[in-house]
């Protein structure tokens, strides 16, 4: 990478941090108020919303990521014309997108009551509350596409602290609002309809921004793609639907299937931990997703030879970070849940080791994803998710007659571990790298075994500690201590190691150099 990348990745990762952990902290505040005032049925539904509403925004087919990538040589050269022709093509298939969303989600009305295992009769809220509640979440994602194609291009020219930034003091406000309106009124309409203002405030927000920094694209309203232009996106995008048809099959069938086959307090009881998952891919995603668009520029204009050794490197920190995410997750969720929301919120020990398992596959599989779609390769696997989604949704549903909700969850595993990873990872090293892969798949299984091995050691550790709040401070302590020294002291020599500790003292020297001029400038 050159500086510009790292210090515009650097940029990205730093300001989407800080925003985050503010947002997080109001999240967990509000679901716990949530629960508290509403109950485990209604954190239920709201999960169970959550994921039927990603199903649908499968008619999105992935035009964002095609789109993206398609922006980033334009970018790269300046080419106005293109670029406002890409995004006028962008707005109008999210105007078409919203409406077959909307369509779709009222299709939906008349059967959510079959979502749900348990009669509807014992529940606290009756079909139609159930039905007026579904339609004001439906609203929020139609709102969400109508607004939201300015997003892609703050994304594409690596700028994406400006889009992460709105997004957490959007979020930050939501929570609040939330809370206050719910210690108020004590309603879940309320609750969801501040959610629908939030976004499309934080959308027309971002499209300002994207007009004032890109004022050509308001110029330039009526240009259209050429034929062949159009034509390469919609093949990626075809590529792409499949791709974000195995993503929706893996991340956001689970609940639905919980709830259908097993209970919905188990649902809302999964969800709890799915929202401590997706706090820590937040930070995951923020790294990750900082790099993409520097990784399509590097595509651009690097050889094979120099991107390898950049994939090294990225995929040394997801390496690093299935290690350290395994280890915390199987040894902390249970002791944080408890202190969080109760005993009475936990899941049994078998299935938070499920749930561990099945996040650090997806992150292990970080640096792979974002290789593959800065090198626009969505067309080369375009079978995988198709595969991923028969088998994962087949053995889940399979699985949970026989093993509830850890039967759901290890059906996912095993698509994931048997179908999605191999295949992602042959398609990289042979059409984007042009290397022999069976060094990364030796990789992977070298890290995974390191991650469970050294999570059973951690494990038997923090089993001597007592419950309580001063003490599961000391066992996460012992979480971040043990995977730090023992993945590093594993891999010190390494290139890659090298590499990150020069890039360290390099930006430590930076940052004494910046404080002693400024010194000097204040004493001038």
């Amino acid at each position: 990478m050159t500086e510009s990348r790292v210090a515009k990745s650097m940029k990205n990762t730093v300001f989407g941090l800080i925003g985050l952990i503010v947002s997080l902290v109001s999240q967990f505040v509000a679901r716990s108020i949530f629960i508290a005032v509403l109950g485990a049925e209604y954190n239920g539904v709201n999960g169970l919303f959550s994921n039927i509403l990603q199903v649908l925004n499968l008619a999105e087919l992935g035009f964002a990521y095609a789109i993206a990538f398609a922006l980033y040589k334009p970018l790269q050269n300046g080419d106005e014309r293109t670029i406002s022709a890409i995004m006028n093509y962008l707005a109008k298939i999210y105007r078409i997108v919203a409406i077959v969303v909307a369509a779709a989600g009222c299709l939906c009305v008349p059967f959510l009551q079959h979502l749900i295992s348990e009669d509807i009769s014992e529940l606290s809220f009756n079909l139609m509350q159930l039905r007026i509640y579904f339609a004001i979440y439906l609203l929020n994602t139609v709102f969400s596409y109508v607004f939201a194609s300015k997003r892609t291009i703050i994304t594409a020219d690596q700028k994406s602290y400006l889009v992460s930034n709105v997004d957490n003091l959007g979020t930050i406000a939501l929570n609040i609002a939330q809370i206050v309106l719910l210690l108020i009124f004590c309603n879940y309409y309320v609750f969801l309809t501040v959610m629908v203002v939030k976004t499309i405030a934080t959308n027309v927000i971002l499209t300002n921004i994207a007009n004032k920094k890109y004022p050509f694209l308001r110029k330039n309203g009526k240009l259209h793609l050429e034929k062949n232009e159009k034509s390469d996106i919609v093949k990626n995008v075809e590529a792409m639907f499949c791709h974000k048809l195995g993503s929706v099959a893996v991340y956001s069938t689970t609940t639905i299937i919980i709830s259908a086959f097993v209970s919905i307090i188990d649902a809302g009881l999964y969800s709890n931990y799915i929202m401590i998952v997706s706090a820590v891919n937040m930070f995951i995603n923020i790294i990750f997703n900082s790099l993409t668009a520097s990784v399509g520029n590097l595509c651009v204009e690097a050889d094979k030879e120099h991107q390898y050794t950049v994939f090294k490197r990225i995929s040394y920190i997801s390496n690093f970070l299935t290690v350290f995410s395994l280890v915390c997750y199987v040894c902390l969720f249970n002791g944080f849940i408890s202190l969080w929301l109760g005993e009475d919120m936990l899941l049994g020990f078998p299935i938070v080791v499920a749930i561990s398992f099945n996040a650090v596959l997806g992150t292990i599989r970080t640096a792979v994803g974002t290789f593959k779609n800065a090198q626009g390769l969505f067309k080369k696997d375009w079978y995988k998710p198709i595969l991923e989604t028969v088998f994962g949704v087949g053995f889940a549903i399979g699985f949970s007659f026989i093993w509830g909700t850890f039967g759901v969850i290890l059906g996912y595993i095993v698509s994931t571990v048997f179908i999605a990873i191999p295949i992602e990872n042959i398609v990289l090293y042979k059409y984007g790298l042009n290397k022999p892969v069976r060094y990364q798949f030796l990789s992977s299984i070298l890290t995974i075994v390191l991650a469970a091995g050294l999570t059973a050691f951690t494990y038997f550790l923090c089993s001597f500690l007592p419950e309580g709040i001063g003490w599961f401070i000391l066992r996460a302590l012992i979480c971040v201590l043990i995977p730090c020294v023992f993945y590093f002291g594993l891999t010190f020599k390494t290139q890659e190691f090298i590499y990150y500790k020069n890039l360290g003292k390099s930006i430590l020297k930076k940052l004494l150099c910046k404080r002693s001029n400024d010194k000097v400038d204040r004493t001038d």
